[in-house]
């Protein structure tokens, strides 16, 4: 991907710096606590799909887990905005940041939260990460392509959900900018890259149906609502023996097992 050439036009005034410090518990011996980190990532202002006039700040769940404090700055300022988190969901790797009451209409003054595109990029379409990396203080851009949109492993989670993957540069910081398309519409949440030494330009971007729904489950609920489970195992009828044995000439899955308490088992 490129450096910020291509940000001429894109005003970073709904993305904002996330510093954390987090203390882990200490499992072992729980009357102690563990030694304070600190990290900085990223966050944005988001319209709500559903509700107009509705914003969320939204940031990934792995920049505040454990949080003891989180606080926000906006672009090009030093003052900072002690937020708290309304909702983590661990599995997607999302979570909902409140500025306090007391701060928040000066926090918001001349924000304009970005919108959220409903349909997923297609392969090849242009896509701006916008964020705060390290080796810097002021916001980045980096533009590339969708190379990949496939379920993939959240490294947060313990599953795999739908991921698009992009060739712009997704570096510690970026976590839980927005990543945008040409129209400046938001495609979804900056989150992880794939560093394993082999590989170069990879990352990862959670797409906007999964934060539409983690979005829609806690205004329904007010909390974390979680995603569904099929609850069965299955595999590919990719044997040509396999099909014949199974009756599915035109291929298809094999349900191997389904779990005795999942929805599934009533079928």
């Amino acid at each position: 991907g490129s450096g910020a050439g291509g940000s001429g036009d894109f005003d970073p005034g709904a993305v904002f710096r996330v510093l954390t410090t987090h203390v882990e518990p200490y499992y072992t011996m729980p009357w102690s606590t563990s030694p304070q980190t600190t990290s900085a990532a990223s966050a944005f202002a988001l319209l709500d799909p559903a509700a107009e006039g509705g914003r969320y700040l939204l940031t990934n769940a792995h920049a505040v887990h454990h949080a003891s404090l989180v606080e926000l700055q906006r672009p090009g300022e030093d003052a900072k905005f002690i937020a708290r988190v309304v909702c983590r969901g661990e599995d997607c790797d999302l979570a909902l940041l409140e500025v306090e009451e007391e701060e928040a209409a000066a926090f918001w003054e001349g924000v304009e939260p970005l919108r959220l595109c409903r349909r997923l990029p297609s392969l090849n379409d242009r896509v701006r990460v916008c964020g705060y990396p390290i080796g810097g203080e002021n916001a980045s851009v980096t533009e590339g392509v969708v190379s990949r949109v496939d379920m993939q492993p959240y490294r947060h989670g313990m599953g795999s959900l739908l991921a698009i993957q992009i060739d712009a540069a997704i570096n510690p910081g970026n976590s839980g900018g927005p990543a945008l398309n040409a129209r400046r519409q938001c495609v979804g949440v900056a989150f992880q890259s794939l560093k394993d030494g082999d590989t170069e330009n990879i990352g990862y971007v959670i797409p906007a149906e999964v934060v539409e729904q983690f979005i829609s489950g806690f205004r329904r609920s007010g909390r974390y609502a979680g995603f569904g489970h099929h609850g069965f195992a299955w595999q590919a009828l990719d044997n040509r023996a396999l099909r014949e044995a199974v009756g599915a000439s035109r291929g298809g899955v094999l349900v191997k097992r389904v779990e005795p308490a999942a929805p599934a088992a009533a079928l």
